[in-house]
């Protein structure tokens, strides 16, 4: 049986259908609504143009992708660990819908919180639903962020659906935090972080701001909310655009309030897309969001048939800068989903930046790259190398800077910047409180060896 259901936006402040979705056993559809075009709004995402595009967008279902990939984020992943998706199931259960495992407990929870979350996309079961959706006034109330911590993940499905109050009675004591905790996201006080919390805006708010608060799983990444702040800290240092956060402890719970940069000040939605939803919509062969190379990434933000970004050389620089500065700091995880494309004053660059947090710091993510993620070949072996030797990582960084059309000038001036940035970063990290001594060392070691690779650069 095809399911069928209809995607509305907000870009332009007001609720419009862009199109509909229908999915069959082998296939996903997606046509625009007829107009949209004419409105010269972004559609579902960079590569799915609809000045480009008249037809149906086609594309055959498969282990990776049931739907097309700006959809599929919408869905929250198969993981019993994952608390968004167990409270969604808990949901479903409530109303006595127990549908089959896999895709169709997926279409089930789409269908039904498939609309404001992060991005510009909102998915309904019906434009009947969407209308009452949008129509619904925003739930101004703030409530403290006390010990007590129920409101976020009680009230937190209300924002989906008004039927999800009765979720309240059904999950009864707040959940431990020994499971996973997702970003849950929440609204605060425009003017910054009080204590007090709310359900995400809607359009038209202007005395909130949205935000995400992440919590600590202290059993399995102790100190990682220190060590995301660590990140965000250095890259301010550093020149890059980071969002406004603040630290938050809950009954002893650390947690981190990071603002949405997703939303402008009037809660309208901004066009935003992560690279593994753009280069998966136009190649099959990306598959997870580890599965294209650094140097890809390049030749893809240079594409003259499809133009991801309006400075080329810009967005191609800060990619070299993001990835020298993860190095640095012990971001071993800059992989494609996080990194995205934002829409600012008609133009499309890098966002700001987010989930920096120097992994490496713990012994299972301690990698200097996600798997299968090189630059400039690292660690492979040419064709032009008379020895059969690797390339090492000094060769590689000036293929890297070639591919992206840096000269050697340019490069060294970059690299003696980001050094400076970070002259202070092992001492940051001695300084922190939760981080276990153990994955204080390792990110020390982790932070000197790179600046003594990057030191060689003359």
């Amino acid at each position: 049986m095809d399911r069928i259901a209809v995607i509305w936006t907000r870009l332009n402040g007001q609720p419009l259908k862009m199109g509909t979705l229908v999915v069959t056993d082998t296939e996903s559809r997606f046509s625009y609504e007829p107009g949209y075009r004419e409105t010269g709004l972004r559609g579902l995402g960079l590569v799915y143009n609809p000045e480009n595009l008249q037809k149906t967008i086609t594309r055959a279902r498969d282990h990776y992708f049931d739907l097309l990939p700006p959809l599929q984020s919408l869905v929250p992943p198969r993981s019993e660990n994952n608390f968004q998706r167990a409270l969604l199931v808990r949901y479903l259960e409530s109303i006595h819908v127990r549908p089959k495992t896999g895709f169709d407990t997926d279409w089930e929870i789409l269908i039904r919180a498939g609309h404001g979350a992060i991005g510009h996309l909102d998915l309904f079961a019906s434009d009947e639903a969407a209308s009452q959706w949008y129509s619904t006034p925003s739930r101004r109330g703030l409530m403290e962020l006390d010990g007590k911590f129920g409101f976020s993940l009680k009230e937190f499905m209300t924002w989906f659906d008004d039927e999800a109050k009765n979720l309240i009675e059904i999950l009864g004591p707040t959940p431990s935090v020994g499971g996973a905790i997702p970003k849950l996201p929440l609204s605060i006080p425009r003017t910054g972080w009080n204590g007090y919390i709310g359900l995400p805006t809607r359009s038209g708010d202007t005395d909130r701001t949205d935000i995400l608060l992440k919590l600590e799983k202290t059993s399995a990444y102790p100190g990682i909310i220190e060590l995301e702040i660590l990140g965000l800290e250095a890259h301010r240092k550093a020149g890059f655009d980071v969002p406004r956060y603040w630290p938050v402890e809950v009954n002893g719970l650390r947690g981190l309030a990071i603002e949405r940069f997703d939303r402008n000040t009037t809660s309208t939605p901004i066009f935003m897309e992560s690279l593994y939803s753009i280069l998966a919509s136009g190649n099959r062969r990306i598959t997870n969001h580890y599965s294209a190379t650094y140097d890809f990434i390049l030749r893809a933000l240079g594409n003259p048939h499809v133009k991801l970004v309006n400075d080329i050389r810009g967005a191609q620089q800060h990619l070299v800068e993001r990835l020298i500065m993860a190095m640095l700091t012990g971001n071993g995880d800059l992989h494609l989903e996080n990194l995205s494309l934002l829409e600012r004053n008609g133009k499309i660059a890098f966002s700001p930046v987010y989930d920096p947090t120097p992994m490496r710091a713990y012994q299972i993510h301690n990698m200097i790259t996600p798997p299968g993620m090189s630059w400039g070949d690292y660690g492979n072996l040419p064709d032009d190398y008379k020895k059969e030797m690797p390339i090492d990582f000094h060769t590689a960084w000036i293929r890297f800077f070639k591919q992206a059309n840096i000269r050697r000038n340019e490069y060294t001036k970059i690299i003696q910047r980001l050094l400076d940035a970070t002259r202070d970063y092992e001492a940051s990290i001695g300084k922190l409180k939760t981080l276990p001594d153990e994955n204080k060392n390792r990110l020390i070691e982790v932070h000197r060896s790179m600046r003594e690779e990057f030191g060689k650069f003359e």
